[in-house]
């Protein structure tokens, strides 16, 4: 009981030492700006780890083909094993990241014209990333007819 007592007294009294003017969180300018932030490291963080483990995984695959190729496999276990990935998947990876990258570009664009920088240009931006995407299916879409 007295456990529970003191924690909701320091609640209480943390709580009104905190007393200041309500605003709303969307018109604090510190709090938009870290929420960018955050969302702009762990997007560049998300592309280099995708790019270094593609990367390694292409290597890996190398590796791997050049060791079966070494240790004379029989040949129709070699080219199940060995078969080139679909070129098309692989046009369709990289369509993927130019129009998700060419849409964060142009958000940013938009975003610099439009300033000052608030909540409409995280708007912008995922009105933007999202058009990227939308094109990217349209494309891929149209191409599979």
């Amino acid at each position: 009981m007295k456990k529970t007592v003191s924690l909701l007294s320091f609640i209480i009294a943390c709580v009104s030492a905190n007393a200041q003017n309500p605003t709303e969180p969307l018109i604090d300018r510190s709090l938009v700006f870290d929420i960018i932030n955050i969302c702009g490291v762990l997007s560049v963080v998300y592309l280099i780890s995708n790019f270094i483990l593609q990367m390694t995984k292409r290597n890996l695959d190398y590796r791997l083909k050049n060791k079966i190729i070494d240790k004379g496999t029989p040949e129709n276990i070699a080219t199940q094993i060995l078969q080139q990935t679909d070129k098309k998947e692989d046009r369709n990876f990289i369509l993927q990241w130019i129009f998700v990258l060419v849409g964060i570009g142009t958000g940013v664009t938009i975003t610099n014209f439009t300033r000052p920088i608030g909540l409409h240009s995280v708007a912008i931006m995922a009105f933007s990333v999202a058009a990227g995407f939308a094109v990217y299916y349209l494309l891929t879409k149209r191409t599979e007819k």
